[in-house]
């Protein structure tokens, strides 16, 4: 049985459909990226499992268990969290406090949180040093490492991410995916990019969404191995990708 399987899921935002029967399945322990043009549907499917969209039909399923229309407290329990594009660190906390505050949702103690939020700076050794800094002093790629450490501290089964390399510069992007690929050990990934080069190099698996529908999944070399979506979203890179 899969961890997350999404069926026939029909997302609309007043009169526009942004998803039109989007059915995906994650397994246990893999990394999959959902790779689409912007306004394909990829941030509204990490919404809508995460309970910040209500889907109109089809159906969310959790570890078995339905979780569509349920309110995001309600999933964030179930163990999934989702780390939103744009890095939403709040700037008059430091970093150590807006790590810490992943753990709202679970019943431990503040010294065993601070402990822990303690131990994320070595998965994120980058940011050790800004640990008192207050989060609007940081940089882009700073920012991105707090949100995906809160993230974390929730310590979910699913972790959504969506868009983490967004204007970040290529060696910020690469330690981002670093990190990714740490992760996984634990947490299962689904991860919304455009960068699809580097989507694809941590994935098991690739969905690619176009205008709310599903239109290819596959394993990254037969995503690299089809020449029409190459062309459209990796580049054209199609018979040179190793």
């Amino acid at each position: 049985m899969p961890l997350l399987e999404i069926r026939n899921l029909v997302v609309r935002y007043g009169e526009i459909e942004a998803l039109r029967g989007v059915t995906i399945a994650v397994e246990q322990g893999q990394v999959v990226t959902l790779l689409g043009a912007n306004g394909a549907g990829k941030s509204t499917t990490l919404r809508a499992i995460s309970g910040l969209a209500k889907p109109a039909s089809g159906d969310i399923m959790f570890d078995g268990h339905s979780i569509a229309g349920l309110g995001p407290e309600a999933i964030v329990r179930l163990g999934i969290s989702h780390v939103p594009e744009g890095r939403r660190v709040f700037p008059g906390l430091t970093v150590k406090e807006n790590i810490m505050l992943g753990a709202s949702n679970r019943k431990v103690s503040a010294s065993q949180i601070s402990r822990e939020a303690d131990a994320m700076f070595d998965l994120f050794p980058d940011i050790r040093a800004f640990s008192n800094a207050l989060g609007w002093t940081l940089s882009g790629g700073q920012l991105q490492m707090v949100a995906v450490a809160r993230g974390l501290m929730a310590k979910p089964r699913l972790l959504l991410l969506d868009e983490p390399s967004l204007g970040l510069a290529p060696v910020i992007v690469q330690a981002v995916f670093r990190i990714i690929s740490q992760i996984r050990k634990d947490t299962t990934v689904l991860l919304v990019e455009q960068n699809a080069r580097m989507g694809l190099s941590v994935a098991d698996h690739g969905f690619v969404l176009e205008t709310g529908r599903i239109v290819l999944g596959g394993k990254p070399d037969e995503l690299w191995g089809n020449e029409a979506i190459a062309a459209a979203y990796l580049g054209g890179h199609a018979k040179t990708h190793a």
